[in-house]
Parts: C-alpha cells; structure tokens; sequence
C-alpha cells in the first residue's frame, strides 16, 4: 500500500512485530478541493446573481427531490429572487422620485431667483442701484445689492424680503412682482420642495438598505445551494452545469456572451451592457478603434454586466466584444458592437 502523507497522519507508536510494517493510522485528514471554491464562487454583481440563482432553481427542479436537497430549494432561491427584484424595483422608483424631487427644487429656486431680481429692481427704482442705508432694512446681505450665489442666502433674503414689504407696504409694487405675499409664497414653495427633497432622500436610504438586504439574502441563498450541491454531487458530476454551474473536478469554459450594448455616454465614455454568459465568472473587454487598430486589444477585465470604458477621444469609432471566461477557459468572442464616441 503506498501512503499519502496529505490524507493520512500518525500517531507515535511501538512496534508489536519488528517484521510489521504496517502503521497505525488513527485519523484522515480530509482533502480540501480548493477547485471547489474558485470554479464556482459566489458573484458579487446583483445582475449576475440573479441570472445564476434562475439557473440554479432549474437545476433544483430538475433535481431536488432526487439529490434530496433541503435548504435551497427551487421556492427558496425563487424566492430570495423574486425579493431581491422587488427591492430593486423599489429603489429604482425611489431614484426616479428623488430626481423628480430635486427638479422641483431647482424650478423652485429659479423662481425665487427671479422673484428676487423682481424685488431689487423695485427697490432700485426707490432708493438707487448702490447700497445706501435705505437697504439696510430689505435683508440683502453683506452691505450688498447683489442677489446671493448660494440658494440658502436667496432663501433667508427672500424672508427678509417678505418682513420688509409688510413693514413697508408703501414700497410693495403688484405690477413690478415685489410683494410681502409673492416673497412668501415662494419662501414656502423653495422650502416645500427642499422638504420634499429631504423625504425623498429618506425613502431611498431605507430602499438602498432593503436592496442591499435582498442581495445578502440571495447571495447566501446562492452560496448555501453551491454548498449543499458539494456534499450532495461528486466533483466530477455533470449534473453541476445543470444548475448553470461549473463542474469542479473539470469545469468547461461557459457559454459565449450572446448579446451586448454599447452607448456613448460623452466625455469619451462609453457604456457597456453585458448579456450573463452561463457558468461565467468573469470577462474579458476587448477593443478595436477603427483607422487606430490593426487587431483587438484587451481594454479591460470585469466581473460586472455593466462597465463604464474610458479614455476615448471625441469622434473616434469604437468596435467592442466581450469573452466570458472562468477556470475552464474563454468561451468564443461575444457579437460586436460598434459605438461613435461622443
């Protein structure tokens, strides 16, 4: 018998027959299958996450009640899927919110902007373009009659502004749009809509929170099934691939990436959308600047669906094509793209 000093250890013995040569194993040290682990790890990229865990309750379909597999079943996984598209649903209408929001802002201090201009072209007319004591009482600051940079400084003058013209009605002007009550009511709209804007804010804090929860969910969901096939199949099985998965003992190198989009962002950004290749686990960008290249050139390695390519320059014609890869080895190119940097 020839003995593996990684999978067997001694303990000190004493020879019961000189001629015996047999040792005494009271122990195995199991072998760890690091392939395990780096064929197939667990995607950090949520898009990723999701097209794996679609594969894998197929797989789990195919073969749950056989493999008796108990903890990441196909509901499971669906579930943790179906939870983490929600969430993403959810912060994407809170995004969309936050933007309305701040739009709202920006209309509102425009106007207020406006208004302000209104009111010192009133007192101009009244008191003279330079500051004089006569505008010491309108609330423009700094012994200056220019309308403040910053929109919390318009917003405390437009208050001033409206203490000012009640004090002073006589001064009030309907026609030229300097009024008490046209300061204050837009005072309250800037500072509605800046509530709005902190609401908004809030709502997709606790959205990214939940969004961020659901990854963890399913990712844990992912890495416990990945966990659970590696008790339940042989390193060797080519019921892994079933489960979109790499086999461990001799992974293959995952299907092409099937489709892919490209955008011209400006700025000479480009940006790239990648189809999930099955069992990838990472890709290779390649490049060809049309008139600059005589073939492709590696731009840059990913493990995202969704990269930003940078450092163009204005005008040039950019052929792109992604090969999705894993320890198996690279699939065949992607279909290319062409993209006009803007």
């Amino acid at each position: 018998m020839i003995w593996d000093s990684n999978t067997t250890f001694w303990d000190s013995f004493t020879w019961d027959n000189p001629g015996d040569e047999t040792p005494v194993v009271i122990g195995k040290v199991k072998k760890t299958n690091r392939k395990i682990m780096s064929s197939n790890p667990t995607p950090e990229d949520p898009d990723i996450l999701r097209a794996l865990c679609t594969r894998m309750a197929k797989g789990c379909k195919m073969h749950e009640l056989s493999l008796s597999i108990k903890q990441n079943t196909e509901a499971t996984m669906l579930g943790a899927n179906a939870g983490l598209s929600a969430a993403e649903t959810a912060l994407g209408l809170r995004k969309k919110e936050l933007a309305i929001a701040y739009a709202a802002l920006q209309a509102a201090d425009i106007a207020g902007f406006s208004m302000l201009t209104d009111c010192k072209l009133r007192l101009a007319k009244l008191y003279g373009q330079r500051w004089n004591a006569n505008w010491e009482p309108t609330g423009f600051p700094s012994q200056s009659t220019a309308i403040p940079d910053d929109a919390p400084t318009r917003l405390t003058l437009l208050d001033g502004l409206k203490n000012y013209f009640t004090a002073k009605p006589a001064d009030e002007s309907v026609d030229m749009g300097a009024t008490a009550a046209l300061c204050l009511a837009q005072h309250a709209a800037i500072t509605d809509a800046q509530s709005e804007v902190d609401q908004a804010e809030s709502r997709q804090t606790v959205a990214l929170s939940n969004r961020d929860a659901a990854v963890g969910v399913l990712r844990k969901r992912v890495r416990g099934l990945i966990d659970e096939l590696t008790i339940l199949l042989p390193n060797d099985d080519p019921r892994w691939e079933d489960f979109g998965l790499n086999i461990p003992a001799n992974p293959r190198a995952p299907e092409p990436v099937k489709s892919i989009t490209a955008t011209a962002l400006g700025n000479g950004k480009v940006e790239l959308i990648t189809e999930y290749a099955t069992r990838a686990t990472r890709f290779r960008v390649e490049q060809f600047i049309v008139g600059v290249d005589t073939e492709w050139q590696l731009k840059l390695n990913a493990k995202d669906l969704e990269v930003v390519l940078k450092g163009y320059t204005l005008g040039q014609v950019v052929k792109l094509r992604v090969v999705a890869a894993n320890d198996g080895g690279n699939a065949a190119p992607s279909p290319e793209v062409q993209v006009t940097v803007t």
